[in-house]
């Protein structure tokens, strides 16, 4: 085997160059993606407490897509069929799922509400979808090998969740109009052509025998670099632009080495944060040394990226969880990160908070948990939250945007 000198690993976005994309802030990405290809690839404007179901309903009408919506028998609504794909099309559990910013939310459509700069896919799939991870290496010869792998997420006898990263095999991948298929390793040998090209647009496609997709497509156009690149000095994420709010906590937190980023050159500032996510920032700033402590939670499995730091979170009192479990990819309300955080400073940390700030009522002050209103009075005595418009909305998800400048704010009071 030819020794592979050069790697840029790629995690295909959800929007790409041909599919107009969001203004973050005012607007969402809406794709969504059919049986047999492509239905939809939008912007969406949106206004306060848009849902997930709102703006894939403006989508759709825009574009003069019928579409049926149904309510769950479990509450909420549903979106059942969109043309001729209907849910259980192949006689399964096939239907209609969808994901913001690449996660499957625990929400119904129309209870999911968006910010703002998100990426929404809806995909006619079964349950066991995958969405592709594009790694693209470079031979010593100059022959690019695209590997194709995907999060697989497998349950116990108790339910109990682990995720890996597995191969996929068996993928048709469209590499500028020619067609490629991954082996059992998940790989697939670019031609010479291709490989002396510094970008191609690819597509993925698997299904199953009875035709449903297993592999959820790519955005149309989707363009793919060959390149290797140099890793920045300090990482530059292609969502995080000069003069935004969050900007320069995103940047303060990335420079400290808490944050990476998506492998696909995105941080996602507005996309919700998870409890794995917080843990992991807190584990890096703390240096990230694993510490011999038996884990408690019965939901995390050893040696998933996120296993030493909820085990040292755990060891630290940081986070507690519920009826034994930590339910890594829950995701955070502002009132529960500043429990966290206000943990950190004090148990890791190990200094008292600045009381630099007046701390006003909010408005929304009785709607504050009565276990995180002292951490949500500490931060705003030290100036590091002041909420918005006199309200500190304490079970709204925070933003990983959010999750940065709370922490910027903890390491200018130490």
């Amino acid at each position: 085997m030819k020794k592979k000198i050069t790697a840029l690993l790629l995690v295909l976005a959800l929007a790409a160059a041909m599919c107009v994309t969001a203004a973050a802030g005012n607007s969402v990405t809406v794709r969504v993606e059919g049986v047999d290809g492509n239905v939809v690839c939008t912007a969406v404007d949106i206004g306060e407490q848009s849902t997930v179901l709102e703006v894939l309903e403006k989508a759709l009408t825009a574009a003069g897509v019928e579409y049926v919506v149904k309510d769950s028998a479990y509450g909420g609504k549903y979106v059942s069929a969109i043309g001729e794909d209907a849910e259980s099309r192949f006689g399964g559990y096939d239907g209609w799922m969808y994901y913001v910013d690449g996660v499957s939310p625990m929400y119904t459509v129309d209870a999911y509400v968006l910010k703002g700069g998100e990426e929404v896919l809806l995909a006619y799939a079964d349950m066991s979808a995958l969405l592709p991870i594009l790694t693209v290496s470079r031979d010593s010869a100059g022959i690019v090998t695209v590997t194709v792998t995907a999060d697989v997420t497998t349950y116990d006898e108790n339910w109990n969740a682990s995720v890996s990263r597995d191969p996929v095999a068996g993928v048709t991948l469209t590499v500028d109009g020619v067609e490629y298929v991954t082996d059992e390793t998940g790989s697939a040998v670019l031609s010479a052509d291709a490989s002396a090209k510094a970008q191609v647009t690819v597509q993925a496609e698997k299904k199953a025998e009875s035709g449903v997709p297993q592999v959820i497509r790519l955005a149309p156009g989707y363009t793919l670099d060959l390149t290797a690149q140099e890793t920045p000095a300090q990482p530059v994420f292609s969502d995080v632009a000069e003069g935004l709010w969050y900007t320069p906590y995103v940047l303060d937190m990335a420079g400290r080495g808490a944050v990476t980023g998506f492998p696909d050159g995105t941080f996602r500032p507005t996309g919700a944060v998870t409890r794995a996510q917080v843990v992991n920032v807190l584990y890096q700033l703390s240096g990230g040394v694993p510490v011999n402590f038996a884990m408690p939670f019965s939901d995390v499995a050893e040696g998933l990226w996120y296993t030493e730091a909820v085990r040292w979170a755990a060891s630290e009192g940081i986070a507690n969880g519920a009826d034994g479990k930590f339910s890594p990819n829950a995701f955070v309300s502002r009132q529960d990160l500043a429990v966290m955080l206000v943990r950190y400073q004090q148990k890791v940390v190990g200094a008292a908070l600045p009381e630099t700030a007046e701390a006003p009522a909010f408005a929304d002050n009785d709607k504050i948990a009565s276990y995180a209103a002292e951490a949500v009075y500490l931060l705003q005595k030290a100036g590091i939250v002041t909420g918005s418009e006199g309200r500190f909305n304490p079970t709204a998800t925070a933003s990983r945007g959010e999750l940065c400048k709370m922490l910027s704010g903890l390491m200018v009071s130490e």
